[in-house]
């Protein structure tokens, strides 16, 4: 068995996936490690490029199980290290992290996994501008709920709560991970180490929120929700996914309001104030923290947005994400 498995996730990622693979191999030298290219059926250079590379190459039969998470579960269903890296096929790992954190996850067998800090490359988007704000304030070790953006997991810990990534979230794998983890009495943690540099999308915040509906991952916090029904980690859950009840919350606040205007026989008018009231309150608290008032629009608008979204996926039937994925295995 190796030691570590480097698992990286690619679509259509021909102008990253050298230097990906580039990064990985040369964070595993000196370490009994394998990288992984799970890739999901893309339609360009990606997979001709990651043939060049000591790597083993595997991807999805069929279209419709492709997905952020089930890209995860695939790399791990054919991994055998006993600790798993997760790589997205636009980042590159930092030569020394990798290392670090095997040492910190081998010292204290608590840990589930570890992270460090995520390095935008390009800043143009409301998502990106808050992770750059995040990487700066970490200065110390701190544990947190979930490792967005990659990390190293142990997989006994991985073994006890079922699986990596939930096959049929298309979005939010890395949170959902975190939660079962946590209600399984296991910690993670981030260490003030630059782990990877980031591209990502050359879009800016419209274009996003425009990709995120059109892909369906706007969907992802309802399933994410509804799979959690009944489970031990729901709490957690609806804790870390609260935002996508702003939305729904000011609604109902609009409506009872409304109510109470015309029960207090207020005008037309009066009612379409008070209806107002719950959004311009929301509006006006994000431009206080934001200091832009446009920013703060913008905040509500793609809340509502996506709001919708995750309502669409929490009405979807849920489906086992034990459930094996077809592959095949190119190199």
């Amino acid at each position: 068995m190796a030691k570590v498995s480097v698992l990286v996730k690619a679509l259509n990622e021909e102008r990253h996936i050298a230097s990906c693979l580039e990064s990985a191999l040369r964070a595993v030298e000196g370490l009994d490690a394998e990288v992984i290219l799970v890739d999901s059926l893309s339609t360009d250079r990606t997979v001709e490029l990651a043939r060049r590379y000591p790597v083993r190459i595997v991807q999805f039969q069929n279209e419709a199980d492709r997905g952020c998470g089930a890209a995860v579960q695939l790399g791990y269903q054919v991994a055998s290290g006993e600790y798993v890296y997760l790589l997205d096929g636009d980042m590159t790992l930092r030569p020394d992290f990798l290392a670090a954190a095997l040492e910190r996850l081998q010292a204290d067998p608590g840990l589930a996994g570890v992270g460090g800090r995520l390095l935008d490359v390009n800043v143009r988007t409301e998502l990106d501008r808050r992770r750059v704000l995040e990487a700066q304030a970490l200065r110390t070790e701190v544990e947190v709920r979930t490792l967005g953006g990659g990390g190293l997991y142990r997989r006994s810990a991985i073994e006890q709560v079922g699986y990596l990534g939930h096959r049929w979230l298309v979005a939010c794998e890395e949170a959902e991970l975190g939660a079962r983890l946590g209600a399984a009495g296991w910690r993670l943690l981030r260490l003030p180490l630059d782990a990877v540099e980031h591209d990502g999308h050359q879009e800016n915040s419209r274009q996003t929120l425009t990709r995120l509906w059109r892909s369906g991952r706007a969907r992802a916090c309802g399933v994410f929700l509804r799979s959690a029904l009944g489970q031990p980690w729901w709490r957690i859950v609806v804790r870390d996914q609260r935002s996508v009840l702003l939305a729904p919350g000011a609604f109902v606040a609009s409506l009872v309001l409304v109510a109470c205007a015309a029960y207090l026989g207020a005008s037309v008018l009066g009612e379409l104030v008070a209806a107002t009231l719950p959004w311009l309150a929301w509006w006006a608290m994000a431009a206080i923290r934001k200091r832009s008032a446009g920013s703060a629009a913008w905040t509500v608008l793609s809340a509502c947005l996506l709001s919708a979204g995750a309502l669409g996926g929490f009405a979807a039937s849920p489906r086992d994400p034990m459930l094996p994925i077809a592959a095949r295995t190119l190199k």
